[in-house]
């Protein structure tokens, strides 16, 4: 699968602008604040029908400006698809694919595959167990329909559960019968997902494990723990034995919203004893391995995202990276760099056919 051609209005810093891409590495360069970054979340956008950055899309539109418009061409094998995603301010957005609307946001997810790797993740990743649910969840949801259906049903059922805790505190009534009807529909899709996870985190780790010692040279071993309280548990148990806690605390703590992911290098707590440089080679490692998770249960090589990836990595990490990005068979590649004698040094040396474009202030010089 390959991206062709964006055009972006009114996206970020970009009036307008149009980009031709190459089949394989593209090269953006430029100053910090230029405008590469918006690029590649562009792309993501066109992907997966949000941003990376920013939870909302008013966040996106350009400033004094009240709608944004992506457009792109995908190609895969003999089939060609446009894409348009457009937002106005206050308005829901809309997803055209080869001029068709899409009903749901959901019916995106899943046909144009990408992962992002950006400096933002080492602290995301590391603060808190939402993020890591997130990066589990963003891995299972482009190839799995029936996950992000479950994903979607639980996450309404606890909303709704967490509003009757609270309004029954508030009224200073509760109804039993009304909380079972909601929590009872919780227990099937709780237990589809938890099953998920479990297996992804297994297929996970022989993958991650290499690609941490290519990217690292073999310097630390690193792990990956899978944590549930549906780990040995049935969730229905789990909630009759927590509710009167539950009713006081007005929400919901039992269930895979709770669940977690647990770091470690060379069998110790990885953001306690990990410097800059192998936080970053950790996570590079960990979105490879999601980009590799991904592939393998497609059938379909993502498109590949690198945001800033030298930064804090000293020359034979950012060597060992290079050279597995390169020569690894990711298919289409995006990569932003602040220095461009460097990239393409870099880029020359290994032989790399590639595209640079170099931005300043949302165009291409």
């Amino acid at each position: 699968m390959l991206l062709s051609t964006i055009k972006l209005t009114h996206f970020r810093n970009y009036e307008s602008e149009y980009f031709s891409f190459h089949a394989g590495m593209n090269a953006l360069v430029g100053l910090n604040g230029m405008g590469k970054t918006n690029v590649l979340d562009a792309v993501y956008y066109l992907c997966l029908g949000k941003s990376y950055f920013s939870s909302g899309d008013r966040m996106v539109i350009m400033q004094d400006r009240d709608f944004f418009r992506i457009e792109g061409i995908f190609n895969a094998d003999a089939d060609m698809d446009m894409v348009v995603i457009k937002s106005q301010s206050g308005s829901r957005k809309d997803i055209e694919i080869s001029g068709k609307k899409l009903e749901r946001i959901g019916d995106h997810v899943g046909r144009f595959l990408t992962v992002m790797i950006a400096p933002a993740d080492i602290q995301m990743m590391l603060e808190g167990s939402e993020e890591r649910r997130n990066f589990i969840n963003n891995t299972i949801v482009q190839t799995d329909r029936s996950y992000l259906e479950d994903l979607i049903l639980y996450s309404h059922l606890l909303k709704r559960r967490n509003a009757l805790l609270k309004s029954f505190a508030d009224q200073k009534h509760f109804d039993p019968l009304l909380l079972e009807s909601v929590t009872t529909g919780m227990y099937m899709p709780a237990q589809h997902i938890y099953e998920v996870r479990k297996a992804l985190v297994s297929q996970m780790l022989a993958i991650f494990e290499e690609t941490y010692a290519d990217i690292s040279g073999h310097r630390e071993k690193c792990g990956i723990v899978y944590q549930s309280q549906l780990d040995g548990n049935e969730l229905s148990a789990l909630m009759d034995k927590n509710l009167e806690r539950d009713r006081f605390l007005t929400r919901t703590t039992q269930g895979i919203h709770k669940d977690d992911l647990v770091f470690t290098m060379n069998g110790e707590p990885l953001k306690n004893f990990a410097s800059q440089g192998q936080l970053k080679s950790f996570v590079l490692a960990l979105k490879l391995t999601q980009y590799k998770l991904i592939e393998a249960n497609s059938g379909r090589k993502p498109i590949l995202l690198l945001d800033d990836i030298f930064d804090k990595l000293d020359q034979t990490r950012v060597k060992h990276l290079l050279t597995l990005l390169l020569h690894g068979n990711f298919g289409q590649v995006f990569i932003t760099d602040t220095n461009e004698d460097r990239i393409k040094k870099i880029l020359d040396e290994i032989n790399s056919d590639y595209r640079i474009f170099t931005v300043s202030n949302g165009k291409i010089i």
